[in-house]
């Protein structure tokens, strides 16, 4: 009996476990519920604070929410500021940001991050955003800390009425779905000193001109997929490779220069941006994968010499008249596989094979 018991609250503990850990996989599907914090703290009473350059002086009380402590500070402890929540963590003299505190907030109301927020003595710089921080909060603004190093994924998705937002120097990492779905988002700054940002950070958002500053090595998948309202993009110089469905589904997007470094582009990369009809390919592209123009409005195109590969219906586009390839490809075969459903001609009879609409240098 008693083994059986066991395994019973094994099983149990199992299920428990799984269920806090499933996590959407993908920023189209439905919202799910504000993320809680880590440990539940007892509610009280919101004590009176004072702001002076932006830090915030967290009572003594709140040393009862501590986890166990060690060299004399606590491990990590939660605090409750004008409704916000942080998490603080003394010995590092960093915090991260948490979220909301059992709040709505009001369609007109502003949210700041602080920058610091101090315990006792120890003034702790607020560096990071938790996972779904704001996801799916009503709020106009978005003041983001110069203290800030990383958003977390998802940490501001489907703010739906958030319509601008500057991220400051300090971030260096965008993670993943950090800004998805923000249908209303028409305006991104970001400013130099971003290096990385994941995928769809800024998918579906409203954004209609976006710069990417140089700092930036690695645009990773999905990034701006379905930004339907975007219209003109800088990419950084020194990006390699173009990630794959990076502006898939852009479907505003007129024109594109790809800058000079760029080795790679992947697959569907501007797969069903349906205004396109402008690109520049930079001598010193290699790879050129599967579909990355597809649904395009190309009418023409020049492939740089450096070009020694191109993948299947890399440029199905049902407008595209005139190409201009190295001699290499100069294989109907080869050619049909990239360039079928496009207005040049690669077959004429069975007597003869033309290749109309292609000059080979």
């Amino acid at each position: 009996m008693k083994h059986n018991k066991m395994i019973i609250a094994a099983v149990a503990a199992c299920i428990v476990l799984s269920a806090a850990t499933i996590e959407a996989q993908s920023w189209k599907r439905s919202l799910g519920k504000l993320k809680q914090g880590v440990e539940q703290v007892t509610r009280q009473s919101k004590p009176n604070t004072t702001r002076q350059s932006g830090d915030v002086q967290v009572p003594e009380w709140h040393e009862e929410r501590a986890q166990k402590r060690t060299s004399g500070l606590p491990a990590a402890v939660d605090t409750v500021i004008e409704h916000l929540r942080y998490r603080l963590y003394p010995n590092d003299r960093n915090a991260v940001f948490m979220g909301v505190d059992d709040f709505l907030f009001q369609e007109t109301e502003t949210v700041e991050i602080l920058s610091h927020v101090k315990y006792g003595s120890v003034r702790c710089a607020v560096t990071r955003t938790d996972q779904d921080a704001l996801k799916g909060e009503t709020a106009h603004t978005l003041v983001i800390p110069t203290t800030l190093k990383e958003i977390g994924p998802y940490a501001f998705a489907y703010m739906q009425n958030l319509k601008r937002v500057v991220i400051p120097s300090s971030v260096r990492t965008i993670k993943r779905g950090a800004f998805a779905g923000c249908t209303n988002l028409s305006s991104i700054t970001i400013e130099p000193g971003v290096r990385l940002i994941e995928g769809t950070s800024f998918a579906g958002t409203g954004i209609t001109s976006i710069t990417i500053p140089n700092t930036v090595k690695d645009l990773q998948t999905y990034v701006f997929e379905d930004c339907k309202k975007l219209k003109t993009v800088k990419l950084p110089d020194g990006i390699k490779k173009i990630g794959e469905c990076l502006f898939m589904g852009c479907e505003s997007l007129t024109s594109v220069v790809v800058p000079p470094t760029v080795t790679e582009i992947g697959e569907r990369a501007y797969y069903d941006c349906k205004s396109l009809s402008s690109v520049t390919l930079p001598e010193g592209l290699v790879k050129i994968c599967d579909s990355a123009f597809s649904d395009t409005s190309l009418t023409s195109l020049v492939i740089p010499s450096t070009v020694m590969e191109m993948g299947t219906w890399a440029f199905f586009c049902h407008k595209l008249a005139k190409v201009t390839l190295p001699a290499r490809f100069n294989d109907p075969m080869v050619l049909v596989d990239v360039f079928d459903n496009s207005s040049t001609k690669l077959f004429g009879t069975s007597e003869a094979t033309l290749l109309q609409g292609f000059t080979f240098k």
